[in-house]
């Protein structure tokens, strides 16, 4: 269904709203509408009580990370009230920690025994995407600036902190991107462009796990790091100028870094290769970023 522009004024446009739609919604002169901005998608609805999705888990496993896959993936899919069963106190205790530094917005409003309910309280508006896909840019730069202090055995900031943000941000998104999938024809690359991005940090992540040990590294290693930074910066820069030819660049420096890290793998021995592996490995994942970019620029 195709409308003209109209001309209104210096600067308004203005289009007129089919008739069916209008008597099928029974809309009159002097009813509102929203309307909602999705990029190129201009979405015209009937102003409503939204409706609040609903649905119930239950907790069966005392590990972390199963607890947290479970309430994380639950949030992604853009439910706004979720009842969770558990089985005893220590599953609850994790639950909460999850809750408070990995979902926005949300809060536990009621607990029983054995149960709990879980709400969007406060969450931002889905308008907040781009600010907040800035943020998890912004904290990987952060965490990238803490790992090289650490690789000098320097005073840095704590890492486990950045990591809560940079998870708390992408789960968030990554809900908005469920939100916007009738509407954004490429949801799907999107999500793909963030998946590197997360698994590549989190090689980062785990790499500052193992410096807790106090490895010593060679400054070959800690050059590789900056091959990662730098390829890093490249995508990010491709992302917000939009432009496809630095993105280019990127080909040969992926294959630079990982050409370095394999001849690192072969001299060095011990610890530090652990260090390498985490450096290589976020290097190919950075790079991973490449293609669903290339198809969100295209």
């Amino acid at each position: 269904m195709k409308r003209k522009l109209v001309k209104q004024g210096a600067a308004t446009m203005m289009i007129s709203l089919p008739s069916k739609w209008i008597k099928a919604n029974s809309l009159e002169k002097g009813d509102e509408i929203d309307l909602e901005n999705l990029g190129k998608n201009l979405v015209i609805s009937i102003k409503s009580p939204e409706k609040k999705l609903e649905t119930s888990i239950k907790l069966t496993s005392l590990t972390e990370s199963s607890i947290r896959t479970l309430i994380t993936n639950t949030y992604r899919e853009s439910y706004d009230k979720i009842n969770v069963e558990f089985e005893n106190n220590e599953q609850f205790k994790i639950l909460k920690r999850v809750i408070e530094t990995r979902l926005i917005g949300f809060e536990i409003t009621k607990k029983q025994q054995k149960s709990c309910t879980v709400e969007n309280i406060t969450e931002p508006s889905p308008d907040q995407f781009d600010n907040l896909l800035n943020k998890i840019f912004l904290n990987i730069e952060e965490l990238f600036e803490i790992t090289k202090k650490r690789l000098n055995d320097e005073e840095a900031e704590d890492f486990e902190e950045v990591a809560d943000r940079i998870q708390k941000y992408d789960n968030f998104c990554r809900r908005i991107i469920v939100k916007r999938k009738l509407v954004e024809k490429n949801s799907e690359m999107f999500w793909s462009f963030l998946s590197s991005i997360i698994r590549a940090y989190r090689e980062l992540y785990y790499l500052n796990k193992a410096t807790d040990k106090k490895i010593k590294v060679s400054e070959k290693t800690k050059e590789l790091l900056q091959d990662s930074e730098e390829v890093f910066s490249m995508i990010i820069e491709a992302y917000k100028n939009k432009d496809i030819e630095k993105l280019n660049k990127i080909h040969e420096l992926e294959k630079q870094g990982i050409k370095k890290a394999y001849f690192l793998l072969e001299t060095k021995k011990g610890k530090e290769n652990i260090i390498i592996y985490r450096i290589c490995s976020s290097i190919r994942q950075f790079y991973q970023a490449v293609s669903p970019l290339t198809g969100l620029l295209m």
